[in-house]
């Protein structure tokens, strides 16, 4: 799309600094609150991507999400509309908003995962079991120890795995529900 503003120029004109480091340039990401930059741009496709909320897309994005505005106003917000048409391919955009609808489930997934691993362990640090008096008592905790192998075999594709390993994942995750 030639007659898109300049991604750098549309998010330095709203009021954030990036700093270039290398070829990229960074900034804290504005759609979250955001301690270390993780909001990364990339000037040579003219794109962005936040690596805490996987929010990503090109400046006509930027200003949607910004100021919470449909595709066709931000188009006007930006003056892209009349002399300016922005031919956007459907298919492109659906495949766009299918990706990132990906990203952010295998993100909240993968913290889920890791909140339950870490619950675990700390219940094997605090070394509770030794504190249960009856059997029903350990019960409870059978099915912690029968999902953990599950939990790991997860984070490890999640952590490692192809796009489509992942993708098999957040399938079958879907049909027969979380861990």
């Amino acid at each position: 799309m030639e007659n898109k503003p300049d991604i750098i120029a549309t998010i330095e004109r709203e009021g954030f600094t990036a700093k270039r480091k290398g070829r990229a340039v960074w900034l804290s990401c504005p759609f979250h609150a955001d301690k270390t930059p993780s909001f990364k741009i990339n000037p040579d496709k003219q794109t962005f991507y936040c690596f805490s909320c996987n929010s990503g897309g090109d400046s006509i994005t930027f200003i949607e999400k910004l100021h919470g505005l449909s595709f066709k106003d931000a188009l006007k917000y930006l003056n892209l509309e009349g002399n300016h048409p922005v031919k956007i391919n459907p298919k492109a955009r659906t495949k766009r908003d299918l990706l990132q609808a990906f990203r952010s489930w295998e993100h909240e997934y993968l913290q889920e995962l890791t909140d339950y691993y870490r619950d675990f362990h700390n219940i094997l640090k605090k070394d509770i079991l030794k504190d249960c008096k009856t059997m029903d008592e350990i019960e409870e905790f059978a099915e912690d120890f029968h999902l953990m192998p599950i939990v790991e075999y997860h984070m490890e594709i999640l952590f490692n795995g192809t796009d489509e390993e992942k993708y098999k994942l957040y399938q079958g995750v879907n049909e027969n529900g979380k861990v």
